[in-house]
């Protein structure tokens, strides 16, 4: 989240240095794909490692366990007399393994034979008390003389083996190595050789026209991120479910055995976070085959920064007169941001510029075609390649109907070409719901009463309600997670700082839902009371002749997917420099505005 003066400076400095117009060639691009050119080496001689571990543990351990297990199944069970049988253990200053051997001997088909193996893997290890039961138990079966049960391979009879059982435990650990070590390392290799293939790729006009060089742009016919967010849902479902769930089926008899009930509760808890993430991505496969594959066509092509951005789009669902759809197109910086005590870096995004509008909808042969153009300013930046730090521009349409659950984003081409719509005549930024949009969203959060001179505005307690319990609903996961760490004898550092954040959003869950305003502003001045679950927190009364003016104040950004939603206030500023809220949770900058001007034409104050 940035303020709204940072964002301001940002946009100052981007008109004092403007961004090179579309088919400027300069040594310091050239330069650029250089470099690109030895990252994506290095890149690649750093995945190598990583992809190596990760194949070969499947290699070497995953896949001849389960080939072993699936053999094993359909051996002949023999009693076995054990000579010998002893669990080892081998001591270090961070923890003990354990391992188990054994000797034995069968009788097949009136031969007799002796086997060594013991379980299907032999190797020492500590993972859960597997090794530490089935020694105790060869034990105590070799000193009373007891027989144990073997499993015999019937074409072979020197193949055998005690314990046939598949660890779980054991597997998922693997799995981990599998799944973030070979994941990462492959990820990175193919994204070196994509983005190799990608620079091999010549086009005549690529200098003139980057857009073209992108394979995604080039036919104008933009794919929306639906088909990225499927592949994404059922990447994290499964990984997620294949470590989750062999955890729970390994751990939970243990946990349940003495009494580990915090554990438990962990990873229960973690099983259902699976869970969601598998209705996730079923939910996900589903929308997207139920509208099929959505393109955008942009008119022009490209979208032209001093200009328009209008596009088309077909859409296979009945036409219905009435229908909205709305539209908004944001130019957002990606850049990465390193947190103290993290040795790694985490992608954000925030918005540079945003226009929200309303599509025109027409019926179609197969069904209807949405439809919009915006006009963009002169000075924003241009769609840049990805890198740590880039510029890129977003369409995101949705149905206003909550009963039609549409929803998609764009990422599309926008360049300064000053370029206009030929076909597209409606602007969506003029289209006439949008002030009744913009009504309901000062209407759903403040009660305005106009009265001589001035307003009377009423801010009730819970507006935004579904917001705000999400705050409530973080803070008492976090804080329950730091709790149950603590109980479970983690270090100090995980219960205080997710404790303390939890704690952090609880409160600030609570203040948001339970706090009111109510504001008088007239020609006489400003007065405020600001109550606490009806208990006074704070008040203010400022004589007009103080006021110097009314402005906006960015008080923070949400995101949602790839939707972001900007949350404002309305200030008094004094002319002492102090400001004064006298409306917030303003969802969007135009409802804001609004609000801003019924306030400043009310009043007499100037904005």
């Amino acid at each position: 989240m940035r303020s709204l003066t940072q964002r301001e400076e940002q946009m100052a400095n981007r008109r004092r240095n403007p961004p090179p117009e579309a088919g400027t060639t300069t040594t310091t691009a050239s330069s650029s794909k250089r470099s690109r050119s030895k990252g994506n080496w290095v890149l690649a001689l750093f995945a190598l490692p990583f992809a190596g571990v990760g194949i070969g543990t499947l290699l070497l351990a995953v896949l001849p366990t389960l080939y072993d297990w699936t053999r094993m199944q359909t051996w002949q069970p023999v009693d076995a007399t054990l000579v010998s049988a002893q669990l080892h253990t081998s001591r270090s200053k961070n923890s003990d393994t354990y391992s188990v051997t054994a000797s034995y001997r069968f009788q097949v088909a009136g031969q007799e034979a002796w086997g060594r193996r013991v379980a299907i893997n032999e190797s020492a290890d500590n993972l859960g008390d597997f090794q530490q039961q089935l020694g105790a138990r060869l034990e105590r079966a070799q000193r009373s003389g007891q027989t144990v049960r073997a499993w015999v391979n019937p074409s072979d009879v020197s193949d055998s083996v005690i314990d046939r059982s598949l660890r779980w435990g054991l597997l998922a650990f693997w799995m981990l190595f599998v799944l973030l070590f070979g994941g990462f390392g492959v990820g990175m290799l193919a994204y070196v050789w994509h983005a190799r293939k990608k620079a091999g790729v010549q086009h005549t006009e690529a200098e003139t026209r980057p857009w073209l060089a992108r394979p995604e742009w080039a036919q104008n016919q933009i794919r929306s991120h639906k088909r990225l967010e499927v592949w994404v849902a059922w990447g994290f479902a499964t990984v997620w479910n294949l470590l989750a769930w062999p955890m729970a089926i390994a751990g939970a008899p243990k946990m349940l055995r003495t009494e580990n009930y915090p554990a438990l509760g962990a990873t229960a808890l973690f099983v259902l976070v699976g869970l969601g993430l598998l209705v996730w991505a079923v939910r996900a496969t589903l929308d997207a085959r139920r509208y099929g594959e959505v393109r955008l066509h942009l008119d022009p092509f490209p979208g032209s920064i001093g200009g328009h951005v209008g596009a088309t789009m077909p859409l296979k669902m009945p036409y219905q007169a009435g229908m909205h759809f709305d539209v908004t197109l944001s130019c957002l910086l990606h850049y990465q941001t390193r947190s103290a005590g993290k040795s790694g870096s985490e992608s954000r995004e925030s918005v540079v510029w945003q226009a929200e509008g309303v599509a025109q909808v027409a019926p179609h042969a197969d069904g209807l075609v949405l439809s919009f153009r915006f006009s963009v300013p002169s000075g924003l930046p241009q769609s840049q390649e990805v890198d740590t730090e880039y510029h890129a521009w977003r369409v995101q349409i949705e149905s206003a109907d909550p009963a039609l659950p549409f929803a998609r984003s764009f990422d599309v081409p926008v360049y300064a070409t000053k370029e206009t719509s030929d076909r597209i005549a409606a602007d969506a930024a003029q289209h006439p719901r949008l002030q009744q949009m913009r009504d309901a969203l000062v209407d759903e959060v403040s009660d305005l009463e106009p009265i001589p001179g001035g307003v009377r505005l009423y801010q009730p307690y819970g507006r935004l309600w579904r917001h705000k319990l999400i705050w409530l609903g973080m803070g008492g996961a976090f804080l329950g997670f730091g709790v149950m760490a603590g109980r479970m004898g983690a270090p100090a550092l995980f219960p205080l700082v997710f404790g303390g954040l939890g704690g952090a959003m609880l409160v600030w869950g609570f203040y948001a839902l339970c706090n009111s305003l109510r504001v008088q502003l007239d020609r006489d001045g400003l007065h405020t009371q600001r109550r606490l679950l009806g208990l006074m927190l704070a008040w203010h009364r400022v004589p007009a002749r103080d006021i110097a003016r009314l402005a906006l104040k960015e008080s923070y950004s949400s995101q949602t997917g790839t939707r972001h939603v900007t949350f404002f206030r309305v200030q008094v500023v004094l002319k002492s420099g102090k400001a004064i809220t006298v409306a917030d949770s303003l969802r969007g900058r135009e409802a804001a505005e609004q609000l801003l001007a019924s306030l400043a034409s009310s009043t007499g104050y100037k904005r």
